[in-house]
């Protein structure tokens, strides 16, 4: 058992429930006021409408597509794309729409400080590309539906004009070559910038040609080392060069003749188009009265239950036993002792503090509370009792165990019984089996009890120590533990033992404890350190004295130790 067993588990989800529920007006409350703020946010907020233009932008005409370099090709196409999205949000498109359409006269554009207006712009402009395509999306938002639309329609047909222009701009000096003269009139230096435009340079083919070209001349060369310039194999190469120089000069007078087309207005055509013009919307896009409710809705009920659980705290934050001394003073019963959390590593189980070195606090605790018991018990001739407590975890298992080791280690024969047919542990706690145990026992006919209880005992590593598991949960613990066969076993058990402990359940909200209390009549009661509420451990208390069951005292477990120091409460004790 790890030592995170010491730790508080967490509740059952009723537990939860239970404190929403008695709340539940103020959580309601919070609720609907929260829900009706997120209404009120809907109704004051000014709206704000949206509206987009969606583009088409195709890859500028090229004379001849490029299929022997697809890869630079996609990466080329990727970078032109990014570059159009970033000039269709520049700040230079920006000024001219603003200044055409009088953007400054509008309240949420107004230029009071310079250029604070384009600015504005700029924030109510979004670029969003359509994933896969080559659509584009630019919305743009305004307190003016029509005003919206006008924006981003004039955005698009002035990104479109001008992308016309600028083309025309970049051809005009190309065309003064292409135009200046005829192909055969080409100077040298013309030809040298014809052969240098990107449209012929990324050709595909011509590129092919260029290698072909240049391996030949390699090969020239080193056979002139060799032979005379009219040799026959230098020749044949010569002429193969020269055929690839005139296919390489076909092939860019074509691409030439194709941009000459282009640029003169023989092939009209742009390459971006407008797919669906901007609308005015009819409805806002901001508030969305839905999700504000929706917002306010889960914000309240975050609220409600944060303030149910704080309220929670702080009204049993006063009603919390946090040292000996206020157990004595608020549940007026005697004190046993204090047990201290043991520093287990997480692969040893709870009974280890009695066992393994460095636990002196705790361990000494343990002793301690033997002690008291032992003088509790002086008078009487059972020596057996119970460990119970108000409600689950509270740490009865962890002083169940250690108290029945520190007894077995006294020299006495100690049996440790389970004795919470519906949510055991101690099988897992001392690693036996759970298969047979109590409930199997108490199945058993009265005659029998004698022969096979003592082979479903199990026996642990430690001398004089000897565990009962609860065994299979049964359809009825309570009526199970109602009947003559406990009476039975428990009478064998201390003919055979000269200590009989019951780990038993939580007293509220069932009945098991008491009916345990029907056959030992000895009661060590258990209160968890700031923890175990005091009006719980009242009523569990007042259920037992009702039962006619006696309170031998109350342990404070799960307590944090400061230090090598005992409690202050013994402190304060001396200084009085």
């Amino acid at each position: 058992m790890s030592n995170s067993s010491l730790t508080p588990q967490p509740g059952d989800f009723t537990v939860y429930l239970n404190v929403i529920l008695k709340r539940i007006w103020l959580v309601f409350a919070i609720i609907v006021l929260f829900s009706l703020g997120g209404l009120e946010v809907s109704l004051i907020m000014k709206p704000v409408y949206k509206t987009s233009v969606l583009l088409m932008i195709d890859r500028e005409t090229a004379a001849r597509v490029d299929h022997n370099n697809a890869q630079t090709s996609w990466s080329s196409d990727e970078d032109y794309y990014r570059t159009q999205y970033k000039l269709l949000e520049s700040r230079t498109l920006l000024e001219i729409v603003y200044k055409q359409l009088n953007l400054g006269q509008y309240e949420e554009f107004s230029d009071s400080e310079g250029k604070k207006g384009i600015a504005k712009l700029e924030n109510k402009i979004k670029v969003v590309p359509v994933m896969r395509s080559r659509l584009v999306n630019l919305s743009v938002t305004s307190a003016d539906p029509k005003l919206a639309a006008k924006i981003a329609n004039t955005i698009a047909d002035t990104f479109i004009a001008g992308n016309v222009n600028s083309r025309v701009v970049i051809a005009q000096d190309v065309l003064k070559i292409l135009n200046s003269t005829s192909n055969s009139e080409f100077s040298q230096k013309d030809k040298d910038i014809l052969h240098s435009m990107p449209q012929v340079v990324n050709d595909g083919l011509i590129r092919k040609y260029k290698a072909e070209k240049t391996e030949l001349e390699m090969l020239k060369a080193k056979l002139t080392g060799k032979y005379t310039p009219n040799h026959p194999d230098i020749l044949a190469l010569q002429k193969q060069i020269d055929t690839i120089k005139d296919i390489i000069e076909d092939e860019t007078q074509k691409i030439v003749q194709s941009i000459r087309i282009d640029l003169s207005g023989q092939f009209l055509g742009n390459n971006i188009r407008i797919v669906d013009r901007a609308i005015a919307p009819e409805k806002p896009y901001i508030p969305n009265k839905k999700l504000n409710l929706l917002i306010g809705l889960m914000l309240g009920c975050l609220v409600s239950f944060l303030a149910a659980f704080a309220l929670e705290f702080f009204d049993t934050a006063d009603t919390m036993i946090k040292n000996a001394e206020e157990l004595e003073t608020k549940l007026k019963m005697p004190f046993l002792g204090i047990s201290y959390i043991a520093k287990l590593s997480k692969k040893k189980p709870e009974y280890f503090t009695m066992l393994e070195k460095g636990n002196f606090l705790s361990s000494e605790s343990i002793r301690n509370i033997r002690a008291m018991i032992g003088f509790a018990l002086a008078n009487s001739q059972d020596k057996s009792f119970l460990i119970a407590s108000s409600i689950q975890c509270e740490g009865k298992s962890y002083l169940s165990c250690n108290l029945a080791v520190a007894m077995a280690q006294n020299g006495e024969k100690v049996l440790l019984i389970d004795g919470d047919l519906r949510r055991s542990r101690l099988h897992k706690i001392f690693k036996i089996s759970n298969e047979k145990g109590l409930s199997d026992i108490l199945a058993l006919n009265v005659s029998d009890m004698d022969k096979t209880a003592g082979e479903i005992i199990a026996k642990t590593n430690i001398s004089g120590l000897s565990v009962l598991p609860a065994g299979i949960t049964p359809n009825n613990p309570a009526e199970l533990l109602n009947t003559p066969e406990l009476k039975a076993f428990i009478t064998w058990a201390k003919q055979n033992f000269d200590r009989v402990i019951i780990d038993c359940p939580a007293i509220l909200p069932i009945a098991d404890s008491l009916l345990w209390g029907k056959v030992i009549n000895n009661t060590v009661f258990v209160v968890k350190t700031a923890s175990t509420n005091i009006k719980l451990a009242k009523t569990a208390i007042n259920n037992l004295k009702t039962a006619g069951i006696d309170i031998l005292g109350v342990v404070l477990t799960m307590y944090k130790s400061k230090g090598f120091k005992y409690d202050y409460y013994y402190a304060s004790k001396d200084k009085k």
